[in-house]
């Protein structure tokens, strides 16, 4: 049977066919450069699957699995402007739905969930598409997406809180990253882990230290290339996501401190740039 229509039949509580199966199929196919199947049908379904549990521990497992390998989540890594960014991107979309899935159902060990954030980490910073949408072939978002997982790493029961300054150092990669503007809202999505974080217990001081720092690498890299289109790309970004964070927290009611220092590096880099 054809994948789309296998896939509409599942949605409608039609499918008689074989879990398994389909399941391959559909990992098969999770980098479709066809819009519909990849993000309407094939993570859809993924989305159904996982959160109305139609899949027992051991396909989790298998799915979990599957998506992390170097035949999705690092297929190709590191290449720009091609079609394996789909792949990637939309792996590591399901990894944040199995995460959520376990964090209300446990059923990942303590050195799985380890080894997920590892992988994790590990995705954002070494993939180099940061496209969002993609004329015709649709959403590649890799960097949101990896956010959504980040976030889910962030939030679960398992989370090592030790690790809250490589997820930082993470965040940081990101926004850093050469020939990047975001555009299509990543920096929101990349602000629900900074949300996570805090609410797993960093400090407002922690944070107000670690935007100082990325005013401290902004500056560092002007001093070396000036005013390059590069800079002015990462200056966008960096300083779009810090109004994004002035704002998140000011609807939280709180961290005036941190919010503070956002002022005054912004203020710092408007009249650097504008006088």
């Amino acid at each position: 049977m054809e994948l789309k229509q296998a896939l509409k039949e599942l949605n409608r509580n039609e499918f008689q066919g074989d879990l398994n199966d389909l399941l391959i199929h559909m990992l098969h196919q999770i980098g479709s450069t066809d819009p519909v199947l990849r993000d309407e049908l094939i993570y859809t379904t993924f989305g159904k699957l996982v959160t109305e549990d139609f899949l027992r521990k051991e396909q989790l497992t298998y799915l979990l699995n599957t998506c992390l390998d170097d035949e999705h989540l690092f297929y190709r890594i590191g290449e720009r402007g091609t079609d394996s960014v789909f792949r990637r991107s939309f792996s590591v979309l399901v990894v944040a739905l199995i995460l959520e899935k376990d964090r209300e159902s446990r059923f990942l060990s303590e050195n799985r969930i380890a080894a997920v954030r590892e992988a994790c980490f590990r995705y954002l910073r070494e993939e180099q598409d940061t496209r969002g949408y993609v004329e015709i072939k649709g959403w590649g978002h890799s960097i949101a997406h990896g956010a959504d997982a980040m976030t889910e790493v962030i939030r679960h029961p398992l989370f090592d809180i030790g690790k809250m300054d490589e997820c930082l150092e993470v965040i940081q990669e990101c926004l850093f990253k050469e020939a990047t503007t975001y555009v299509d809202d990543e920096d929101e999505r990349l602000l629900f882990a900074i949300e996570a974080l805090l609410d797993q217990g960093l400090s407002e001081e922690h944070l107000s230290k670690w935007i100082e720092s990325l005013s401290t690498e902004l500056e560092g890299l002007f001093q070396q290339n000036g005013y390059s289109v590069e800079v002015f790309h990462i200056k966008g970004n960096v300083l779009s996501f810090m109004k994004s964070c002035y704002f998140r927290l000011i609807m939280k009611g709180e961290f005036l401190e941190a919010r503070s220092m956002i002022e005054k590096v912004v203020e710092r880099w408007t009249r650097k740039i504008y006088g």
